[in-house]
């Protein structure tokens, strides 16, 4: 940690420590939701595939849910 010099203001060194060094909290917490959605996605369209292959338009909109809920949540709240 620096030591207050004269060369630099308070207001400075204020600034400089102020400065999250970590990444917000609720972009991590974003992250991570994505890549859970994104994991039971993966497993809810290939579980409905395995139980009936043949029901593709039935697949696309259930992939298609799942692409509008991605875009649901990254769309900010006004």
């Amino acid at each position: 940690m620096k030591t207050l010099t004269p060369k630099q203001p308070a207001s400075e060194q204020n600034q400089k420590r102020s400065q999250p060094t970590q990444p917000d909290n609720s972009t991590a917490k974003s992250r991570k939701t994505r890549k859970w959605l994104k994991v039971v996605e993966f497993a809810v369209v290939n579980f409905a595939t395995w139980l009936n292959p043949e029901a593709g338009f039935l697949i696309f909109l259930l992939k298609l849910c799942f692409q509008i809920l991605k875009q649901l949540q990254d769309k900010p709240e006004q």
